[in-house]
């Protein structure tokens, strides 16, 4: 009974899982239709006929290195559990991979699984390091606010309002931080009662270790201010090769562009990324980078649609290889990595 119960769970998870792709793409198919409405098509070719593959491999390889950063991030937040240079890597690529191939991200939780698998760490504590890993993205906001009256931009209501919810986020998970260090057992028991309360019964008895190791992991890490600052340098180092990363794309269609622009364009770029994006992000790179460089800070549109044209195709490519040549080498196939990623809770049905 045990087992044909597991059985229907993954039955259903697969379908869901296949709607929400099918509705996936075709949002992102109404986005990439949308998107061709507002370019002049004729001369998004021009920009792309004259591509420099020189730019294009540079801004590739500096692609890649900002993930190979937030990788090193993601390590230093595990300590004091001992992950490998290249163990690190491997696994943030693939996690990376996942998100972008999946509808719903689910990453983050392949990447804990994958981690317990080859490292034993609970994905307890791991989980704990990729949430700050994540949200050390989100810190951008902080400096980049105060600093826009002094950059001479002129910020759209949509620009304002997105940087504007980052921040609330920011606000809001530091003032949640705050509530389980100084009322730890308080908010334990706000997290445990109702989850206890949704779960069947072999599956109420781990959620209670599970999520007190889960938030005394986060607490730890919080009270190593040392940790980090080291955290915050490899931040302040993927934002720079981000914004490299569009400088030398802008460059590869032919596009010079202001650092500030950069800088300020591509951070608006990813913040938009909190939201939901359709499978391998299908349209949704090309509109939110029109509204956000042409829209908002007055690019040529003929440029900027180029430039997403071009890197989204080669991004992917980027990610695809790299995801699948970090599995390979350690030894997992794919569909066994997004298996991973609903095997907590495949473990607690049965």
């Amino acid at each position: 009974m045990e087992l044909a119960s597991v059985s229907r769970i993954r039955i259903a998870r697969a379908r869901t899982m296949a709607l929400r792709t099918i509705v996936g793409l075709l949002v992102g198919a109404i986005l990439i239709a949308t998107f061709l409405r507002l370019v002049n098509v004729g001369g998004v070719y021009q920009h792309l006929a004259r591509l420099s593959v020189t730019f294009a491999l540079l801004c590739g390889a500096v692609f890649l290195g900002a993930y190979v950063v937030r990788a090193m991030r993601w390590r230093c937040l595990l300590r004091p559990c001992e992950v490998s240079v290249g163990r690190a890597v491997a696994i943030y690529q693939v996690g990376t991979f996942v998100n972008w191939l999946l509808p719903l991200r689910g990453g983050e939780i392949a990447m804990s699984m994958l981690l317990r698998r080859s490292n034993g760490i609970p994905v307890s504590r791991s989980l704990a390091a990729v949430g700050m890993d994540k949200a050390m993205d989100l810190l951008s906001v902080v400096p980049l606010l105060p600093l826009v009256p002094f950059t001479r931009l002129h910020l759209s209501r949509m620009l304002w309002l997105l940087l504007l919810l980052a921040l609330a986020v920011v606000v809001l998970a530091a003032l949640v931080l705050a509530f389980f260090a100084f009322r730890r057992e308080q908010a334990l028991g706000l997290l445990i009662r109702p989850l206890s309360a949704l779960l069947p019964g072999a599956a109420r008895e781990r959620v209670e270790p599970f999520v007190v190791q889960f938030v005394d992991t986060l607490l730890a890490l919080i009270r190593r201010p040392r940790l980090l600052l080291i955290a915050g340098a490899y931040t302040v180092v993927a934002i720079g090769l981000d914004a490299l990363f569009c400088l030398l794309a802008f460059r590869a269609v032919g596009l010079h562009v202001a650092v500030p622009v950069v800088l300020y364009g591509y951070t608006f770029y990813n913040l938009s990324f909190i939201l939901p994006t359709p499978p391998g992000q299908i349209g949704s790179n090309e509109l939110v980078g029109l509204l956000i460089f042409s829209g908002a800070f007055g690019l040529n549109r003929s440029a900027v649609g180029a430039l997403f044209l071009f890197s989204h195709p080669w991004t992917a490519i980027l990610m695809t290889i790299s995801g699948l040549a970090c599995l390979s080498v350690m030894g997992i196939g794919l569909r066994s990595t997004l298996r991973l990623a609903t095997a907590q809770r495949e473990e607690e049905a049965a």
